[in-house]
């Protein structure tokens, strides 16, 4: 990075004094460029030599090696971590941020993993996080003020078979430590900001220390971050003095479909066995993205969500669950990806994003859905989970017709039509067969007849 790039960056950390633990590699190293570039003075504390030096070689390189200082470091030993802190505010006269990084990352199964590592993976990032928060807050209410950024993730809070336990445990540890935390700090100028990520690629997480097939086969199809993305997002939270920042975005959906239904989200995440794609490359690499495009009509023999959803369908919960959870999750995977990415999609269900214009307020109102294949277009059923009212977006067709359909990256300007007698029929039958019998549950439930709608394309895609 030239110097002109590096005075161009926003400044709002200009005079700040900041600490990262694991500072010299992976999401660390990106959270030390992020910090130095927006004006901040910062020390990276590091176990290994080798990242040490690597690290301080690219940060040079970038134009930053006047603002950042490596301390060799083993955060697991309490007094070598307190003295780090002590050194670092001695030398600067303060210590605004510490963001606490570093973790010990060897995914291995319980009866496959020794006790001696299962406790490194807690001494490492809980045991060390409070080492470093007890260091620190005293210096920082001494300043009337500071920032302490502990790093969670989603494996903290949704569990799963994949990730390892001992590494689930200490990120949970951590999650519930630092809100409790932020809750006893609330009334005072000391800022304490939880990040939870999800999956994160070409980091050394991946390239070294874990198998990518360790994670499950759905993680394939959903977005995922780069270290420079989670950095800007542990940036943005401590410059916005936010008090969690998940990311990516849809994280905070599939918390609330998990803390509903765990053993049904357990059973999801089972199927399709591991993953297929490299998390060691980078995000838009040829390689991390080969594995990712999905057929665009499944299998009806060996589709996942059909099976799934004849499953889960008579059960009372599942329609909650999908409305409240799964719905939101879809609707935004769908429309950042212009229906690229879907969940349903990710089961080998043919799935879309319709796009309506509400009949009340006239504003778009996107809908993720289940389709067939028919008559040249796809046909839509209006099951609403089984719930006793038609859904929202088939009263908005009847009123504005055309409509547009987000599907592949494409966008489809569509006309729809409600269907009615022997067609109507032969298309039921057609979903049944194609994408569950779930919906025969949902009709009987529902005590109406299901709205079909077929979405005729009326003009080129975009």
């Amino acid at each position: 990075m030239n110097e002109s790039r590096r005075t161009s960056a926003p400044r709002e950390l200009e005079g700040k004094v900041c600490l990262v633990t694991g500072g010299a590699q992976g999401i660390g190293l990106a959270t030390t460029k992020a910090l130095a570039l927006r004006g901040a003075r910062v020390h990276a504390a590091e176990i290994s030599p080798g990242h040490v030096k690597t690290g301080a070689e690219y940060l040079q390189a970038a134009g930053l090696g006047d603002r950042v200082v490596f301390h060799r470091v083993d955060v697991t030993d309490r007094n070598a971590y307190e003295q780090c802190v002590i050194d670092v505010h001695t030398a600067e006269g303060r210590l605004d941020v510490l963001v606490n990084n570093a973790a010990f990352t060897q995914w291995r199964d319980v009866a496959d993993m020794s006790v001696e590592d299962a406790q490194l993976s807690m001494r490492t990032g809980y045991d060390a996080m409070v080492y470093g928060v007890k260091a620190v807050l005293p210096l920082m209410q001494a300043a009337s003020g500071g920032t302490i950024v502990n790093m969670g993730s989603a494996a903290g809070v949704v569990f799963v078979k994949g990730p390892s336990a001992a590494y689930a445990a200490a990120k949970a540890a951590i999650n519930a430590y630092t809100q409790i935390l932020a809750a006893e700090l609330a009334p005072s100028p000391v800022h304490v900001l939880l990040v939870r990520p999800g999956t994160v690629v070409d980091t050394d997480f991946f390239g070294r220390h874990v198998p990518s097939q360790r994670m499950p086969r759905i993680t394939d199809f959903l977005p995922v971050s780069s270290p420079e993305q989670i950095a800007d997002a542990i940036v943005h939270g401590i410059i916005k003095r936010r008090a969690i920042v998940d990311t990516p975005g849809y994280l905070p959906a599939m918390y609330r479909a998990y803390a509903m239904a765990p053993t049904a989200f357990r059973n999801l995440a089972a199927l399709g066995g591991n993953a297929r794609r490299n998390y060691a490359t980078p995000v838009g690499s040829g390689r991390a993205q080969a594995s990712r495009r999905p057929a665009a009509t499944p299998s009806p023999a060996r589709g996942l969500g059909f099976r799934l959803m004849n499953t889960i369908a008579p059960a009372p919960w599942a329609g909650a669950v999908m409305r409240t959870a799964m719905v939101p999750l879809d609707t935004l995977l769908q429309g950042r990806s212009r229906g690229r990415l879907s969940v349903g999609r990710a089961l080998g269900v043919a799935s879309l994003l319709l796009t309506t214009t509400g009949a009340q307020t006239g504003r778009p109102r996107p809908t993720p859905l289940f389709y067939v294949e028919y008559d040249g277009g796809y046909a839509v059923v209006g099951s609403n989970f089984g719930l006793e009212h038609h859904p929202g977006w088939t009263a908005n067709l009847l009123k504005t017709p055309t409509a547009t359909v987000s599907l592949m990256s494409q966008e489809v300007p569509v006309t729809a039509r409600l269907l009615d007698g022997p067609e109507c029929e032969q298309v039921w039958h057609k979903i049944l067969a194609t994408l569950s019998t779930g919906y025969q549950t949902y009709s009987a439930r529902s005590g109406r007849h299901l709205r079909i709608f077929h979405l005729q394309p009326t003009g080129p895609t975009r």
